[in-house]
């Protein structure tokens, strides 16, 4: 998939967990381009930070810095980290602690949550 595509599909999901959020009375900072992390939401003394994942596959691989990075930044704003995962047309969010950890690699099934 061509890189701007791929940039585009994640920019429009970050927008409407954004939305979805907002609509849910979080407060919502986006970090516009590709800072990491993507999102970082606040309500009633609760925090998440947030990385958004767009998934054609029920299994989604994440490198190990990616992983490391959106803890730090979670322990950091002393908040849960999250992903928020598009697999077909549903939203999920997956916290950190749902993260299968193989070797270096993570991994997030979804079979789990559909």
């Amino acid at each position: 998939m061509p890189l701007r595509k791929k940039y585009f599909k994640g920019y429009k999901l970050e927008r409407k967990v954004k939305e979805m959020l907002e609509k849910e009375g979080w407060y919502v900072i986006r970090s516009a381009g590709s800072k990491k992390p993507d999102l970082i939401a606040g309500k009633d003394g609760k925090i998440m930070v947030m990385e958004c994942k767009v998934t054609s596959k029920p299994q989604l691989y994440l490198k190990k810095e990616e992983v490391k990075n959106l803890e730090n930044v979670s322990k950091a704003f002393n908040g849960e980290g999250m992903y928020a995962i598009k697999y077909n047309t549903k939203i999920h969010f997956v916290p950190l602690t749902n993260i299968i950890k193989k070797g270096d690699i993570y991994l997030i099934d979804l079979t789990e949550f559909c």
